[in-house]
């Protein structure tokens, strides 16, 4: 028997530490290994040495194992084995996977492998891939593929994920919201804005960090408008969108959040965003601030007048 057979054997072992090392003498093999670790992949009984196969396929990266992982991937019982499949897809690195990876993606049971997969998408570029699911029946893969566009800062796909933000599901939304402000393009504060009338906080909140992103006097108004929002996390997020934002425009507004509302940590952050505005009309506020106000807005207060005007509070 030769040295690669006999370290595929011992993929079996029901030994972690012996399976672990077995894995790892495959790999530095390299190519020696490959014929054996496929046979392995493909036909071995025992789910921990398909997956330790597939492991070890993907650090050795022989573009020939990829149809067979990707094979593996789609038609594989275990579900860990399919997900080592997609993470060796990943690491090898070949766009030939791609149709296999979006139907993993699509179809596959067990949301782990939809991740994996979808992560190797990210890694290969595929943003066509991604956008051509932005509409799949599936909220799950529809929010996959908005955030693949995200990292992948697909400005092209621009319009096509704003319209997701009329998604009828939540967490899609707050996906798209949060993509944009990946892409952080001015043009998509319009969009948002109409975004920041959705029904449900969690986007809105999105909303708000997505225009401290893009910054600018467009999303500036927009955030002092939700300082109003009956929602006490979306004001807190309008609040630090602000001081992100750093334009003096909303400055009355944040004194009179500071010094009137009713949740101590909204105040204290806006304590906080009258120091990152650095607008000298806020020191007289912030002194006030220091000198009635409960302890969390007194400390944020406190640190405005010290490290940003240099003031003793």
């Amino acid at each position: 028997m030769d040295r690669a057979a006999e370290l595929v054997l011992k993929l079996k072992s029901n030994d972690y530490f012996e399976r672990q090392k077995a894995a790892w003498a495959l790999v530095e093999l390299g190519e020696e290994a490959l014929d054996g670790l496929l046979d392995a992949l493909k036909t071995c009984e025992h789910s921990h040495a398909r997956y330790k196969a597939a492991w070890a396929l993907g650090k050795i990266g022989d573009r020939r194992a990829v149809e067979p992982l990707s094979r593996s991937m789609i038609g594989d019982p275990d579900e860990a084995v399919r997900e080592w499949c997609a993470a060796a897809l990943d690491e090898m690195g070949s766009t030939s996977a791609v149709p296999a990876l979006v139907q993993a993606l699509r179809t596959d049971s067990h949301k782990e492998v939809r991740l994996r997969a979808s992560a190797a998408l990210s890694s290969l570029g595929a943003s066509r891939a991604f956008r051509e699911i932005l509409e799949d029946e599936s909220p799950l893969v529809r929010g996959m593929a908005v955030t693949g566009l995200s990292r992948l800062k697909c400005l092209e796909a621009l319009e096509e994920v704003a319209c997701r933000l009329g998604d009828q599901d939540r967490e899609v939304r707050r996906r798209a919201a949060a993509c944009l402000g990946e892409m952080a393009q001015e043009s998509s504060v319009r969009y948002l804005g109409v975004a920041l009338e959705d029904e449900e906080p969690q986007v809105r909140e999105q909303v708000l960090h997505s225009l401290a992103r893009i910054r600018g006097p467009e999303a500036c108004r927009l955030a002092a408008g939700a300082l109003r929002d009956p929602d006490e996390r979306v004001r807190l997020a309008a609040v630090t969108a602000l001081g992100e934002i750093g334009l003096a425009d909303p400055l009355q507004a944040l004194i009179e959040v500071m010094l009137g509302d009713d949740h101590e940590e909204i105040r204290a952050w806006a304590a906080w965003s009258l120091g990152e505005i650095r607008d000298p009309r806020a020191v007289g506020p912030l002194k006030e601030a220091c000198a009635s106000g409960p302890e969390p807005v007194r400390n944020k207060a406190m640190d405005s007048l010290r490290e940003v005007f240099g003031l003793p509070p």
